[in-house]
């Protein structure tokens, strides 16, 4: 794997992500874990730094949504939520919640 096509990548996903937010669908946060630990990766391969892709990640929002991460969060009046993911349905083993 290498730089180019691995940031290409993620910048893929990133306007994906961001196109269906601006179409009103709410992405699942799985998907979104999957994009942040996708571009962890490409800090831990040294592909990139942490400001890199933070700026790789406002230009895919500008490029969707026409302004800044910071702009449309003001817009909106809101801050983003973390989501909570419910892990208590794997407490079990896996052959338990089979039957």
């Amino acid at each position: 794997m290498d730089k180019e096509r691995y940031l290409s990548e993620i910048e893929k996903r990133l306007l994906k992500y961001f196109s269906a937010s601006r179409e009103g669908y709410k992405a699942p946060a799985e998907d979104r874990h999957r994009l942040e630990g996708f571009m962890q990766g490409a800090a831990f391969m040294g592909f990139a730094s942490s400001k890199e892709l933070a700026e790789l990640m406002g230009r895919a929002h500008v490029a969707v949504f026409g302004k800044s991460i910071e702009e449309r969060r003001t817009e909106n009046g809101s801050i983003w939520q973390e989501s909570v993911i419910d892990y208590d349905r794997f407490e079990q083993p896996s052959y338990i919640r089979k039957s």
